[in-house]
């Protein structure tokens, strides 16, 4: 699996926005199946705007058929029920499936 980290370097959220839709354009066209994003998760005060419009993005995408789904770091969990309706959990890897971090949002191609 594929890691980007789009809140790197602190860039606005426009920024942030346009690389992961580059990213997402350029790795589906490399037959891709899965993508990590690193969004951070807003430790300071507990709301990421990159993050909350990552978030909003993908499920455009998703209603457009642009990509298959995604699911948010903290919902890899084996607790979750999220993560247990999810289709594509053979497609995280191991070790995020082992570390779950709310800073990162795992997208199907």
């Amino acid at each position: 699996m594929l890691t980007i980290d789009i809140h790197h370097g602190k860039p606005t959220v426009d920024t942030a926005i346009s690389n992961l839709l580059s990213q997402i354009k350029l790795f589906k066209s490399q037959k891709q199946k899965a993508l990590c994003i690193i969004t951070g998760y807003g430790s300071l005060s507990g709301k990421h705007k990159i993050k909350s419009a990552t978030i909003e993005i993908l499920m455009d995408l998703k209603t457009k058929n642009q990509i298959k789904d995604f699911i948010k770091g903290e919902d890899i969990d084996i607790f979750s029920n999220t993560y247990h309706l999810f289709k594509y959990k053979e497609l995280i890897t191991e070790d995020i499936k082992r570390k779950p971090n709310p800073g990162f949002i795992v997208v199907i191609l």
